[in-house]
């Protein structure tokens, strides 16, 4: 708590082991796992040739991106970002709850990875672990789980497996391919199983940076990183709401992070026009129901950061409402320490500072959130 408001930090991140593809994968498939080699500053992990990177991965950012991260993290870097060192944090911060996003993991829902069982045990190692990490924090610091999305039936399968551990909060949805969409048929079972699990689904970047921007080097990379984050937040949601996803599980509840939320206003008014407005006749004879701002409104979420330009006048137009906050600790580029005081610094309503620090996110979230708090 912080000044009197209860926060809960929507989009952490975990900062995984080096050996936890040796610890946590099955017999199985331990010969094709992420093979570790070495990393960034306790940041970024290396790897050799394998399954998730066929030629390894260098890791393209220089080392001076992390120079910074003992001094700004002392004690959470130097025990490889242990559980205690994140609660001290947290508590230094006014966090009351913190949900968290892979980093390393990631390399488990590898584009490169084609065999859907594999990638079905990386995320299974994964879950394993993150659980296994949050278990004694009474509740205080939980997870996104990790599912392929390579074969559906694999997905529903991990949200069978996980979908009651109280560690696990929501599920990650990665990147579909530039062939597939989310309103694909083949994705029904995914959003039934997680509206029967109470489970959001979370938007947590796309495949753009890779697929678009991947060739700007240098300083270009802002360019790259600045806009790929807000692109495919944006593609995500107009595919859900324009493919019906929405219409036809009204109980799904979504959310899109690290894309900051300035983009927001701009294109719920633009999707409306293109629904209902002059530029409806790109609908080609399809209609919606609702307008999509009412869908947005209905069954969405975004995160929003303290220092972003344009913060206020987006809680304005939103009236508080379907935004939540985050931190992206301990990432290089977060906003630690400080990130709740600066948000409370914002020009915003009292009524609005405990939407966004707290209601919004058990909205989203459902009451597991709330789990030992």
């Amino acid at each position: 708590m912080k000044n009197g408001f209860k926060v809960i930090d929507g989009d952490g991140h975990m900062l995984e082991p080096l050996d936890i593809w040796d610890k946590y994968t099955e017999p199985a498939f331990k010969d094709r796992a992420p093979k570790v080699i070495g990393h960034v500053n306790r940041m970024l992990v290396k790897y050799g040739p394998c399954e998730s990177f066929p030629e390894g991965n260098a890791q393209p950012r220089p080392e001076s991106v992390y120079s910074d991260l003992e001094d700004r993290y002392g004690e959470a870097y130097r025990s490889w970002w242990s559980l205690p060192s994140r609660i001290v944090h947290m508590d230094q911060e006014g966090v009351d709850i913190q949900v968290n996003f892979r980093t390393a993991g990631g390399a488990a829902i590898s584009p490169n990875i084609t065999d859907s069982k594999l990638q079905a045990a990386l995320c299974r190692a994964y879950n394993n672990w993150a659980t296994e990490f949050s278990q004694e924090s009474s509740g205080r610091v939980q997870f996104v789980a990790q599912v392929t999305m390579l074969d559906v039936n694999d997905s529903v399968e991990e949200i069978q497996r996980i979908g009651n551990r109280p560690e696990v909060t929501a599920i990650n949805i990665p990147d579909p391919g530039s062939e597939r969409q989310w309103s694909d048929d083949e994705f029904a079972p995914l959003w039934q199983h997680l509206q029967e699990k109470n489970l959001a689904a979370c938007f947590h970047g796309g495949g753009s940076q890779r697929q678009v921007f991947g060739k700007m080097k240098g300083s270009l990379s802002a360019v790259s990183h600045a806009m790929s984050f807000p692109l495919d937040a944006m593609v995500s949601m107009g595919t859900m709401i324009f493919g019906s996803v929405l219409e036809n599980n009204p109980n799904l509840r979504c959310a899109f992070f690290e894309a900051n939320a300035g983009w927001l206003p701009f294109w719920l008014a633009r999707l409306d026009d293109h629904a209902i407005g002059r530029q409806g006749r790109f609908m080609y004879g399809h209609s919606l129901p609702l307008k999509p701002s009412e869908y947005f409104t209905r069954q969405c979420f975004v995160a929003c950061d303290a220092d972003e330009g344009t913060l206020s006048f987006v809680a304005d137009y939103m009236q508080g409402e379907n935004l939540i906050f985050n931190t992206d600790y301990p990432h290089a580029d977060a906003l630690f320490p400080g990130a709740v005081d600066m948000f409370l610094e914002r020009d915003l309503s009292n009524e609005s500072r405990k939407k966004i620090l707290w209601d919004n996110s058990i909205a989203l979230y459902g009451e597991r959130v709330r789990a030992g708090n």
